[in-house]
């Protein structure tokens, strides 16, 4: 077993205590962070890691939100099919988009897309499923996410032994 992510391992357990805290007392989305979070690290987990997962994370939340409208298509069934109709579209369009440099970590997006999903037919701030808070709330507690990343590795960094 290699100890060489000590100083890490300890970073990112103060860091999640931290947060999980701080999410709880603020009635945030404590997991919606720890999803971006974990794409921070899949992004390569350096300051570039905040533009390759931070952009595909901000098109999952918006391409999200505006599928939301499709449940106000017609009555009956006629929702579910938009709706369902609204997915295929944006999915088709997130991995479209794949091919620009800026949305290249698609899954990222998926992610975000999904807890987008999660969080406005979970537990929302804001009943109503199209208000922006709702998409604020989700935006803020993803970007809290990708600080907390770069937070845990810049930190171990402080105290490493300088040669």
């Amino acid at each position: 077993m290699a100890l060489k992510n000590v100083p890490l391992s300890i970073s990112v357990g103060i860091l999640a205590t931290l947060w999980t805290y701080l999410s709880i007392k603020m009635s945030l989305p404590t997991w919606s962070s720890f999803v971006s979070w974990a794409f921070f690290f899949v992004a390569g987990a350096d300051t570039k890691a905040f533009i390759k997962a931070g952009a595909p994370i901000l098109a999952g939340v918006v391409f999200g939100y505006l599928t939301l409208f499709g449940l106000k298509v017609g009555s009956g069934g006629t929702p579910v099919i938009a709706i369902s109709l609204a997915v295929g579209l944006a999915a088709l369009l997130l991995v479209i988009m794949m091919g620009w440099e800026l949305f290249a970590l698609t899954p990222a997006a998926f992610g975000a897309f999904a807890v987008f999903f999660a969080y406005v037919f979970g537990k929302p701030a804001v009943d109503d499923i199209y208000s922006l808070t709702n998409v604020w709330i989700v935006v803020l507690t993803q970007g809290i996410g990708l600080l907390l990343g770069y937070l845990s590795v810049f930190l171990p960094t402080l105290f490493a032994k300088k040669s």
